[in-house]
């Protein structure tokens, strides 16, 4: 039971921050639509792809725990033998 617990508490706290952070990158992409100068697209983009791939390895990395956490619950209940 705790590891479900854990399990769906992981998937809120990672649901929540994903929106914060795709808030974050909405608005650069919003930006970068805005911009009529190619130099400041370019900085707008590079910042874009930075943000996007730190975004991406803490994605990975909840994936991963959340996959490590499945594997420790058992599959099949328990029948102790009388």
């Amino acid at each position: 039971m705790s590891y479900i617990k854990f399990v769906l508490t992981l998937c809120l706290l990672v649901g929540t921050n994903a929106i914060a952070e795709d808030k974050e990158i909405n608005h650069l992409l919003e930006k970068v639509s805005q911009t009529s100068s190619s130099k400041e697209k370019q900085e707008l983009l590079e910042e874009l792809k930075h943000k996007l791939a730190i975004e991406n390895k803490k994605t990975q990395a909840e994936a991963d725990a959340i996959i490590k956490a499945k594997k420790k619950i058992p599959s099949s209940s328990y029948n102790d033998p009388k």
